[in-house]
């Protein structure tokens, strides 16, 4: 379970509801970026490397596995990448594990990625909201490599793919910590868990609300400008 500083409950049943939520909360929050990252059910902030067992260092593990993707990965990559960031970023996109954790700057694209799999639609959801303050964000001049930090920062990427684009994409990026041992949960963060709130969206809204998304143009195929978009898209608006 998360621990955050205010948990609320979509309580009305459609997005104008969800947006109201989400203004009021921006009020508390001024002059910060506000980032939003929707879950299907209620699991705790880590990043895909390290959801198995936080208390492993994985990181010179991850410096390999990042040189591997460079090598065969080229000949497949028509974009410019400029650093490990970029490099970090577009491997994650195409689900290798990273200490990324993905959030967006839309709370629609929140919203959806809450409620669009169908396999938890027997679960509330929730989507999170993090009030980023302006020395919590990464300085890539000075952070010059993903793996040498020991504390969660937050990432604004380039926009060097079609996904990143279309789903408005930041991160936080999360380091091991050589005090505490583990890779800390964001929302057991000490530093940050107070720019932390979160509404649940109850399971029975959840069908409702992608129809409305879907009729705003948040779907499957606007969020993954891809052929897996167009794919995943077919299967929800037929029922399959």
């Amino acid at each position: 379970m998360t621990t955050t500083k205010n948990i609320l409950e979509l309580r009305g049943n459609t997005i104008s509801e969800y947006i109201r939520m989400i203004e009021e909360i921006a009020k508390k929050s001024s002059n910060k970026t506000s980032l939003f990252r929707g879950q299907s059910q209620d699991y705790d902030l880590l990043p895909s490397i390290s959801r198995k067992d936080q208390k492993i260092d994985t990181t010179e593990k991850e410096k390999i596995i990042l040189e591997e993707f460079k090598r065969r990965s080229r000949l497949k990559t028509n974009i410019e990448l400029l650093d490990d960031w970029d490099w970090l970023v577009y491997s994650q996109h195409f689900g290798l594990k990273t200490r990324l954790l993905d959030w967006s700057s839309n709370p629609l694209v929140g919203l959806w990625f809450c409620c669009s799999n169908k396999d938890d639609w027997d679960k509330d959801g929730l989507v999170h909201i993090f009030a980023v303050e302006e020395n919590q964000l990464l300085d890539r001049k000075k952070d010059k490599s993903p793996f040498d930090r020991n504390s969660t920062k937050v990432y604004k990427p380039h926009l060097n793919n079609e996904r990143i684009i279309a789903q408005s994409g930041w991160f936080t990026a999360h380091g091991y910590s050589t005090k505490a041992k583990m890779f800390v949960k964001l929302n057991r963060n000490t530093k940050l868990k107070k720019n932390l709130d979160k509404i649940i969206v109850p399971k029975d809204l959840k069908e409702k609300l992608i129809k409305e998304l879907d009729m705003l143009g948040i779907n499957y195929e606007r969020l993954f400008p891809d052929i897996e978009g167009i794919c995943k898209q077919l299967n929800l608006e037929y029922k399959l």
